[in-house]
């Protein structure tokens, strides 16, 4: 029903878009069903509050808007390093050697904590492939690497890792998926009523292929990723 790698951060930004996609997109497609589109709004805007007074209690190395920044520009540079890879002629560096046996905007999404593991896998592994020219890569890689570590070293510092499962905020959390999962229910009635189903992952962003929600970004779409030939 939604990812369920949505941590406690991520549930402001996924339901924050909600709401503004919920009003962008159904309001006015079916008139009569308006009310109910206003009361999901209504209920997603509540158990936002709700979970951010939860997290507000707990001890955090950095904002949340911080701690974001910083996902979103490793996942951006992951999507991007695979669409490069693909673009050199002749494949001569395959993509498992950095992603293994998952696509770039897999590995994107992972958590902190395994995000970290992989961006500093890739950093190490381009200085083996001289079919990589661009001396930026490197760089960079490198420069996100040393920021998740400080991200994720903060963060294990003020035991927020502990603070995460804590009591109130995995209650809060529970009550958020509950609320953010019943007005899917919602919205994908109207959809079907409307004709317009795959509308779905416009509103809710757990649900898109590539995220559109700020914070959680795999950046701007990127083409398909064609295969290395045989």
């Amino acid at each position: 029903m939604s990812d369920p790698h949505i941590d406690q951060f991520e549930t402001l930004i996924y339901g924050s878009y909600a709401c503004e996609q919920m009003e962008k997109v159904c309001l006015g497609r079916i008139k009569d069903l308006d009310p109910m589109v206003k009361f999901a709004v209504a209920q997603q805007t509540k158990a936002d509050a709700d979970m951010k007074a939860a997290l507000d209690k707990q001890p955090k190395p950095a904002s949340v808007e911080a701690a974001a920044e910083v996902l979103a520009e490793a996942r951006d540079m992951v999507v991007r390093f695979g669409s490069y890879l693909n673009s050199l002629k002749g494949y001569p560096v395959s993509p498992t050697l950095f992603f293994r046996n998952e696509s770039p905007s897999e590995v994107a999404r992972r958590r902190l904590v395994k995000l970290a593991a992989a961006v500093e896998h890739i950093a190490n592994e381009i200085p083996k492939h001289d079919a990589i020219k661009d001396p930026t890569w490197a760089k960079d890689f490198k420069a996100v690497s040393k920021k998740l570590d400080a991200l994720k070293s903060a963060q294990q510092d003020s035991k927020l890792e502990k603070a995460d499962l804590g009591p109130e905020v995995a209650a809060a959390r529970e009550k958020w998926l509950a609320t953010y999962n019943a007005n899917k229910l919602l919205i994908r009635g109207l959809l079907a009523h409307a004709g317009k189903p795959e509308l779905m992952s416009l509103i809710f962003d757990d649900l898109a292929e590539v995220h559109r929600a700020a914070g959680v970004t795999d950046a701007a779409p990127t083409p398909a990723e064609p295969a290395p030939p045989a």
